[in-house]
């Protein structure tokens, strides 16, 4: 539902998109998802505590619901929100609409691990992301042992 998203990101519908039924392949769906997390992230803060190549974040699992064919030319809609932290993962839900419309294309959530890649282990979710998250969402999030 539109009105649980406070942050939104455009998406513009490439002719690469397309696959040979025409419409947006499955698997750009989850690149969809990048691009809005990677927004999303940079309004967070998330990219400043990033060590590159020794901290930061990694996906664990991502689900994607389609829900209606898209085809080019067209713009969409992303919403990006946080639904939970956990001590050392967080998950983030999508929805997308074409553009300007309630018509729901696709939705899905992405469950991210904050990572030692050194060690290649999960450590804990920094406290200042914790804090930008729920800043950035206007809400607080329990913290729960994830």
């Amino acid at each position: 539902m539109r009105s649980e998203f406070k942050h939104w990101v455009p998406v513009t519908v490439r002719f690469r998109d397309m696959d040979a039924m025409g419409h947006v392949n499955s698997a750009v769906y989850l690149t969809y998802f990048e691009i809005a997390r990677m927004w999303y992230f940079q309004a967070s803060g998330l990219e400043g505590m990033k060590v590159k190549g020794k901290i930061g974040p990694a996906v664990v699992s991502q689900t994607c619901n389609y829900r209606q064919q898209v085809f080019f030319p067209a713009e969409l809609d992303a919403g990006i929100r946080t639904t939970g932290i956990g001590t050392k993962s967080f998950s983030v839900a999508y929805e997308f609409y074409l553009r300007g419309t309630d018509t729901l294309v696709a939705d899905g959530v992405t469950v991210m691990t904050w990572v030692d890649y050194e060690v290649a282990k999960a450590i804990p979710v920094p406290e200042t992301l914790r804090r930008n998250l729920e800043a950035l969402e206007g809400r607080s999030f329990e913290k729960v042992h994830a």
